[in-house]
């Protein structure tokens, strides 16, 4: 789409910035002569200046110069991811460094995917490691489209990145190159094939496109040398089915994480909380209102409950959609974070019974198991000790 070149700020220097330095995109000359390349460059900038996270790249402006169509952004210092997947070819790298990398990228995504913008062109040539930190940074939305569903101006847009077909077949998906409307779970596709190619060395299809190796009934080897949940959420990535990988990168990086020895110390709380509220009674539970009226709690309180309970709702419908355990455990765990600042709270309550209902159904509980939980919730910390067998049952 473009060359890129290592400039000077003039403005940045005569105000003595200490790094007046920037890159300097320009639309190379075969791009220059599509008819939308005007309009492309623009949407790029446009779409990365609203995407101001670490692992994507900062973009200063979009302008022109008589036929000269270039955008700024900050100039890094690093190497393609693309070298170091050619460098790695056969063999892989360590798992130390490749795992931070697809975590940062995940990163990126998840904000692009919060935004509603599917980066559409997802590859080791679009992601930067910088030197020093060696974090990655995502590239080039020059191609980023908006999911319909969650971006009204997308609809009013004449422009459709999609018209360009600028997408690249090995990272690509079936629906990416049939043209339908784009989805973040297209680009879990491409991150599950980037991230076994660092892993192992190899690309899982060999470099065929989804159709091709759907078509000669290509299938990944298992991958070796990581955590079961890691390898998991990549093999995920790489289903030819969209509705069975992730469906966001938000998605992807809580199957990747699994749960936390934090998060299995704190289980133990979030689970009495929750079968409290299911299993005994819950009139007794509730029979009282807040003591404090939510309105009537300091400001910060406020939004700390808020933001448990939306995290809270997103893991639940991320356990809703996926029927996996480990997303309800954190549910829970983040309502009764929001039902720990503000007790009694209805709202709180209401969800936590929801998620009881939902753990005291799963599979690996038998009625016997329940009455003991009922009678040992006083015990908080014998309940994790005495029923951790039954709780990593279910969460397997």
């Amino acid at each position: 789409m473009g060359l890129v070149f290592g400039a000077i700020d003039r403005r940045k220097e005569e105000a003595r910035d200490p790094n007046p330095r920037v890159a300097l995109k320009v639309l190379n000359a075969d791009f220059q002569r599509h008819p939308q390349a005007f309009m492309a460059l623009q949407r790029e900038a446009r779409k990365a200046q609203t995407l101001a996270h670490p692992n994507v790249v900062t973009v200063f402006d979009f302008d022109r110069d008589g036929d000269a169509v270039y955008m700024t952004m900050e100039l890094l210092e690093g190497r393609s991811l693309d070298s170091m997947t050619r460098e790695a070819r056969g063999k892989g790298i360590k798992r130390d460094i490749a795992l931070p990398i697809i975590r940062g990228i995940a990163e990126g995504l998840a904000y692009a995917h919060r935004k509603g913008i599917v980066h559409s062109d997802l590859k080791p040539g679009n992601v930067f490691i910088t030197g020093e930190e060696g974090s990655a940074k995502i590239l080039d939305f020059g191609i980023a489209r908006a999911v319909p569903s969650m971006n009204t101006e997308a609809s009013r847009d004449v422009f459709d990145a999609g018209s360009l077909g600028a997408y690249t077949e090995a990272y690509a998906t079936d629906e990416m190159i049939d043209g339908v409307d784009p989805h973040p779970a297209d680009d879990m596709y491409a991150l599950g094939i980037i991230a076994y190619e660092l892993l192992t060395g190899f690309h899982p299809y060999q470099r065929h496109s989804a159709p091709a190796a759907r078509k000669l009934g290509l299938k990944p080897e298992p991958l070796k040398g990581v955590k079961r949940k890691e390898a998991r959420a990549i093999e995920r990535c790489l289903s030819f089915n969209r509705k069975q990988r992730p469906q966001s990168a938000g998605d992807f990086l809580k199957l990747f994480r699994g749960v936390t020895a934090l998060q299995k110390a704190s289980f133990a709380t979030a689970a009495v909380l929750a079968l409290v509220a299911g299993y005994v009674s819950y009139q007794n539970y509730v029979e009282t209102s807040p003591a404090i009226p939510f309105s009537e709690l300091p400001s910060q309180v406020q939004t700390q409950f808020r933001g448990a309970m939306t995290e809270g709702n997103e893991f639940w419908g991320f356990f809703e959609r996926e029927h996996i355990s480990d997303a309800a455990i954190q549910a829970v765990d983040r309502y009764s974070e929001a039902y720990a600042l503000h007790p009694r709270n209805r709202e709180a309550v209401a969800a936590l019974k929801k998620a009881a209902d939902a753990l005291l159904a799963m599979p690996g509980i038998d009625e016997k198991t329940r009455q003991a939980l009922a009678k040992d919730l006083q015990t908080k910390s014998a309940f994790y000790e005495k029923y951790s067998p039954v709780v990593d049952a279910v969460r397997e």
